[in-house]
Protein backbone atom coordinates (compact mmCIF):
# COMPACT_ATOMS: atom_id res chain seq x y z
CA UNK A 1 0.00 0.00 0.00
CA UNK A 2 2.64 2.62 0.90
CA UNK A 3 4.22 1.51 -2.19
CA UNK A 4 1.17 2.55 -4.59
CA UNK A 5 0.73 5.58 -2.33
CA UNK A 6 4.22 6.67 -3.20
CA UNK A 7 3.85 6.47 -7.14
CA UNK A 8 0.59 8.52 -6.26
CA UNK A 9 2.12 11.16 -4.67
CA UNK A 10 4.85 11.54 -6.45
CA UNK A 11 2.79 11.32 -9.99
CA UNK A 12 0.75 14.29 -8.63
CA UNK A 13 3.92 16.36 -7.98
CA UNK A 14 5.55 15.66 -11.61
CA UNK A 15 2.27 16.91 -12.93
CA UNK A 16 2.07 20.18 -10.84
CA UNK A 17 6.01 20.32 -12.27
CA UNK A 18 4.94 20.02 -15.76
CA UNK A 19 1.83 22.50 -15.15
CA UNK A 20 4.44 25.03 -13.61
CA UNK A 21 6.73 24.33 -16.54
CA UNK A 22 3.97 24.79 -19.37
CA UNK A 23 3.02 28.31 -17.92
CA UNK A 24 6.32 29.22 -17.91
CA UNK A 25 7.20 28.69 -20.83
CA UNK A 26 3.67 30.01 -22.26
CA UNK A 27 4.69 33.69 -20.24
CA UNK A 28 8.45 33.18 -21.87
CA UNK A 29 7.36 32.51 -25.55
CA UNK A 30 4.56 35.59 -24.75
CA UNK A 31 7.90 37.91 -23.86
CA UNK A 32 9.78 37.02 -26.26
CA UNK A 33 7.01 37.17 -29.10
CA UNK A 34 6.86 40.44 -28.38
CA UNK A 35 10.95 40.85 -27.95
CA UNK A 36 11.04 41.45 -24.46
CA UNK A 37 12.70 37.84 -23.17
CA UNK A 38 13.72 34.23 -24.04
CA UNK A 39 12.76 30.70 -22.33
CA UNK A 40 16.04 31.25 -20.72
CA UNK A 41 18.33 33.92 -20.43
CA UNK A 42 22.57 34.61 -19.28
CA UNK A 43 22.17 37.62 -20.60
CA UNK A 44 20.92 40.27 -23.66
CA UNK A 45 21.91 39.62 -26.95
CA UNK A 46 22.19 42.76 -29.23
CA UNK A 47 23.14 40.88 -32.32
CA UNK A 48 21.76 39.99 -35.70
CA UNK A 49 18.19 38.09 -35.95
CA UNK A 50 18.34 35.88 -38.81
CA UNK A 51 15.18 34.67 -40.83
CA UNK A 52 14.30 34.32 -44.75
CA UNK A 53 11.37 34.34 -46.84
CA UNK A 54 11.45 30.31 -45.92
CA UNK A 55 11.12 31.69 -42.05
CA UNK A 56 7.03 30.93 -41.22
CA UNK A 57 6.86 33.55 -38.12
CA UNK A 58 8.86 35.59 -35.71
CA UNK A 59 10.03 31.98 -34.18
CA UNK A 60 10.56 31.16 -30.67
CA UNK A 61 13.82 32.20 -28.18
CA UNK A 62 15.16 29.10 -26.15
CA UNK A 63 18.07 31.05 -24.68
CA UNK A 64 20.22 33.85 -25.27
CA UNK A 65 23.20 35.42 -23.74
CA UNK A 66 24.90 38.67 -24.87
CA UNK A 67 26.98 36.40 -27.41
CA UNK A 68 24.08 34.36 -28.84
CA UNK A 69 20.28 32.99 -28.80
CA UNK A 70 19.22 29.61 -29.92
CA UNK A 71 16.09 30.17 -31.81
CA UNK A 72 13.54 27.41 -32.77
CA UNK A 73 12.19 28.58 -36.29
CA UNK A 74 9.49 27.20 -38.14
CA UNK A 75 10.50 26.47 -41.78
CA UNK A 76 8.98 25.87 -45.25
CA UNK A 77 11.27 24.22 -47.52
CA UNK A 78 11.12 24.07 -51.17
CA UNK A 79 8.89 21.27 -51.61
CA UNK A 80 6.57 22.41 -49.33
CA UNK A 81 7.74 20.68 -46.16
CA UNK A 82 7.19 22.41 -43.02
CA UNK A 83 9.56 21.78 -40.15
CA UNK A 84 8.22 23.17 -36.85
CA UNK A 85 11.54 22.13 -34.70
CA UNK A 86 14.31 23.44 -36.95
CA UNK A 87 17.03 24.93 -34.37
CA UNK A 88 18.93 28.03 -35.06
CA UNK A 89 21.74 29.95 -33.44
CA UNK A 90 22.34 34.07 -34.01
CA UNK A 91 25.31 34.80 -33.11
CA UNK A 92 27.86 37.83 -33.87
CA UNK A 93 29.16 38.46 -36.76
CA UNK A 94 32.73 38.11 -36.45
CA UNK A 95 36.19 39.19 -38.80
CA UNK A 96 39.65 37.08 -39.17
CA UNK A 97 42.98 38.86 -39.81
CA UNK A 98 46.14 37.59 -40.90
CA UNK A 99 48.74 40.36 -40.17
CA UNK A 100 51.95 41.13 -42.68
CA UNK A 101 54.83 41.45 -39.65
CA UNK A 102 56.32 45.20 -40.38
CA UNK A 103 59.46 44.19 -38.56
CA UNK A 104 60.66 42.85 -41.77
CA UNK A 105 61.29 45.40 -44.32
CA UNK A 106 60.04 44.28 -48.07
CA UNK A 107 62.95 45.60 -49.24
CA UNK A 108 66.74 44.84 -48.49
CA UNK A 109 69.78 45.53 -50.44
CA UNK A 110 67.77 46.80 -53.35
CA UNK A 111 65.90 43.32 -53.63
CA UNK A 112 62.69 41.95 -52.80
CA UNK A 113 62.43 40.52 -49.32
CA UNK A 114 59.67 37.99 -49.04
CA UNK A 115 56.78 39.34 -46.51
CA UNK A 116 56.16 37.34 -42.93
CA UNK A 117 53.30 37.58 -40.89
CA UNK A 118 52.62 37.35 -37.63
CA UNK A 119 50.59 34.11 -36.50
CA UNK A 120 49.57 33.45 -32.47
CA UNK A 121 50.04 30.46 -30.96
CA UNK A 122 46.89 29.60 -28.52
CA UNK A 123 44.29 27.04 -26.83
CA UNK A 124 41.17 27.51 -26.71
CA UNK A 125 38.06 25.62 -24.93
CA UNK A 126 36.83 23.76 -27.55
CA UNK A 127 40.39 22.36 -28.96
CA UNK A 128 40.33 19.38 -26.67
CA UNK A 129 43.39 20.50 -24.78
CA UNK A 130 45.62 21.08 -27.98
CA UNK A 131 47.44 24.05 -28.88
CA UNK A 132 47.13 25.80 -32.56
CA UNK A 133 47.98 28.27 -34.88
CA UNK A 134 45.90 31.21 -34.96
CA UNK A 135 45.36 34.73 -36.38
CA UNK A 136 43.59 37.95 -35.35
CA UNK A 137 39.91 37.43 -35.06
CA UNK A 138 36.78 39.18 -32.75
CA UNK A 139 33.28 39.77 -32.96
CA UNK A 140 31.72 42.66 -34.70
CA UNK A 141 30.29 45.02 -32.30
CA UNK A 142 27.02 46.56 -32.57
CA UNK A 143 27.00 49.36 -34.59
CA UNK A 144 30.31 48.51 -36.27
CA UNK A 145 31.50 47.70 -39.90
CA UNK A 146 33.63 44.82 -40.36
CA UNK A 147 36.90 46.64 -41.53
CA UNK A 148 36.73 49.07 -38.54
CA UNK A 149 36.50 45.62 -36.57
CA UNK A 150 39.46 44.25 -38.25
CA UNK A 151 41.49 47.47 -37.24
CA UNK A 152 40.12 47.71 -33.82
CA UNK A 153 41.25 44.07 -33.31
CA UNK A 154 44.73 44.06 -34.53
CA UNK A 155 45.29 47.17 -33.22
CA UNK A 156 44.28 45.76 -29.74
CA UNK A 157 45.90 42.42 -30.08
CA UNK A 158 49.70 43.59 -31.43
CA UNK A 159 49.28 47.04 -31.28
CA UNK A 160 49.32 47.91 -34.60
CA UNK A 161 48.08 50.53 -36.68
CA UNK A 162 47.06 49.25 -40.22
CA UNK A 163 44.88 49.38 -43.32
CA UNK A 164 42.90 46.06 -44.23
CA UNK A 165 41.93 43.90 -47.69
CA UNK A 166 38.71 42.56 -47.07
CA UNK A 167 39.03 38.33 -48.52
CA UNK A 168 35.73 37.79 -48.55
CA UNK A 169 32.40 37.24 -46.19
CA UNK A 170 31.48 33.08 -45.33
CA UNK A 171 28.89 31.77 -43.31
CA UNK A 172 29.69 29.36 -40.28
CA UNK A 173 27.10 26.87 -40.46
CA UNK A 174 25.03 27.29 -43.86
CA UNK A 175 21.86 25.49 -41.89
CA UNK A 176 22.25 26.39 -38.49
CA UNK A 177 23.63 29.97 -38.75
CA UNK A 178 26.36 31.17 -36.24
CA UNK A 179 26.90 34.06 -37.46
CA UNK A 180 29.23 35.39 -40.57
CA UNK A 181 33.09 35.80 -40.89
CA UNK A 182 34.87 38.63 -42.55
CA UNK A 183 38.00 37.78 -43.45
CA UNK A 184 40.76 40.48 -44.04
CA UNK A 185 44.41 40.67 -44.55
CA UNK A 186 46.19 43.36 -43.21
CA UNK A 187 48.85 45.52 -44.32
CA UNK A 188 51.28 48.35 -44.09
CA UNK A 189 51.68 48.63 -40.72
CA UNK A 190 52.81 50.95 -37.81
CA UNK A 191 53.35 50.29 -34.48
CA UNK A 192 51.53 52.67 -32.26
CA UNK A 193 50.64 53.31 -28.56
CA UNK A 194 46.73 52.47 -28.16
CA UNK A 195 45.15 55.97 -27.94
CA UNK A 196 42.33 56.57 -25.58
CA UNK A 197 39.68 58.64 -27.68
CA UNK A 198 35.63 59.28 -27.22
CA UNK A 199 35.50 56.30 -30.30
CA UNK A 200 37.14 53.46 -28.32
CA UNK A 201 34.75 50.72 -26.90
CA UNK A 202 34.34 50.82 -23.16
CA UNK A 203 35.88 47.15 -22.49
CA UNK A 204 32.91 46.52 -19.84
CA UNK A 205 30.69 47.06 -23.03
CA UNK A 206 32.32 44.90 -25.36
CA UNK A 207 30.50 42.00 -26.10
CA UNK A 208 33.96 40.39 -27.25
CA UNK A 209 36.23 41.02 -24.34
CA UNK A 210 36.66 38.53 -21.90
CA UNK A 211 39.52 36.64 -23.77
CA UNK A 212 41.92 35.15 -21.02
CA UNK A 213 44.06 32.38 -22.82
CA UNK A 214 47.65 32.60 -23.23
CA UNK A 215 48.53 33.88 -26.59
CA UNK A 216 52.15 33.93 -28.18
CA UNK A 217 53.12 35.58 -31.18
CA UNK A 218 55.28 34.20 -34.09
CA UNK A 219 56.91 35.43 -37.17
CA UNK A 220 56.39 33.30 -39.71
CA UNK A 221 57.73 33.95 -43.25
CA UNK A 222 55.08 33.16 -46.49
CA UNK A 223 56.82 29.57 -46.85
CA UNK A 224 56.05 28.81 -43.44
CA UNK A 225 52.45 29.98 -43.41
CA UNK A 226 51.91 27.85 -46.34
CA UNK A 227 53.40 24.90 -44.87
CA UNK A 228 51.67 24.77 -41.70
CA UNK A 229 48.52 25.35 -43.46
CA UNK A 230 48.74 22.33 -45.49
CA UNK A 231 49.96 20.28 -42.36
CA UNK A 232 46.24 21.53 -40.99
CA UNK A 233 48.26 23.62 -37.85
CA UNK A 234 45.13 26.30 -38.26
CA UNK A 235 42.82 23.94 -36.06
CA UNK A 236 39.08 26.20 -36.33
CA UNK A 237 38.42 26.24 -40.14
CA UNK A 238 38.04 30.35 -39.87
CA UNK A 239 41.70 30.26 -39.30
CA UNK A 240 42.57 28.22 -42.03
CA UNK A 241 39.73 29.98 -44.65
CA UNK A 242 41.50 33.08 -43.94
CA UNK A 243 44.69 32.08 -44.13
CA UNK A 244 44.30 30.08 -47.18
CA UNK A 245 42.67 33.08 -49.02
CA UNK A 246 45.40 35.19 -47.77
CA UNK A 247 47.43 32.83 -49.87
CA UNK A 248 45.72 32.84 -53.08
CA UNK A 249 46.14 36.55 -52.77
CA UNK A 250 49.63 36.73 -52.76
Amino acid sequence: VSLVAYFVINNHNMKQLSTEYDQRFATKSSLQNNGNGCLVSFGEYHGHNYKTDSTIGEGKCLVQSKWMQVMQHKVKLDDNTIIDDWLFIDYHDRINVLVEDPSYPKQQQGTEKEKRYLVIRQSKYALEGRQSLAIVGGIIEPGEDPSTAAIREVSEELGFVCSVKFLGRFRTDVNRGMGWVNSFVAQNCIKKELIENGQNLDPNEEVGAPDTERQDVISMSLPEIHQNSQKGEFLEVQWSNTVALALLDE
